[in-house]
């Protein structure tokens, strides 16, 4: 474990987000983020996705499961674009190539887990394949 991770406290049961942690996610365009929690098995990220933004096409080899929490935007998992709405729940399997897009004029926001921990997250970092 590198010592320079932000590691939140594996709290009890229940923790409340704090806005003021919310940092750019690195190599996507409008989105803020910020971890959660940093379980021992997954950590889970909260982000913000201004009107507009985008990530590029990645993969990484962490399971992701999400929910999102407001608005609607465009998911591309596999090739394939699905529009993901408020309350829908989405997943991404390990290794498969993957990207997303708000295009309309409102924020979205995404509860998401990854498993295993993501370690680059913690450390502020986004470090997975990137897709042409």
């Amino acid at each position: 474990m590198i010592s320079s991770v932000v590691r939140r406290p594996i709290v009890k049961y229940v923790t409340t987000p704090n806005i003021s942690e919310f940092w750019p996610l690195p190599d996507h365009q409008g989105v803020t983020a910020q971890v959660v929690i940093a379980g021992r098995n997954m950590t889970s990220l909260m982000s913000v996705w201004e009107p507009h933004s985008e990530s590029p096409i990645h993969s990484h080899p962490h399971e992701q499961i999400g929910v999102s929490l407001q608005g609607e935007a465009v998911f591309i998992i596999d090739g394939t674009e699905y529009l993901v709405k408020k309350g829908d729940v989405y997943y991404v399997p390990p290794n498969v190539p993957h990207g997303q897009r708000n295009d309309g004029d409102e924020p979205v926001i995404f509860m998401e887990c990854f498993s295993p921990v993501r370690d680059d997250l913690l450390q502020r970092r986004f470090e997975q394949k990137i897709h042409d």
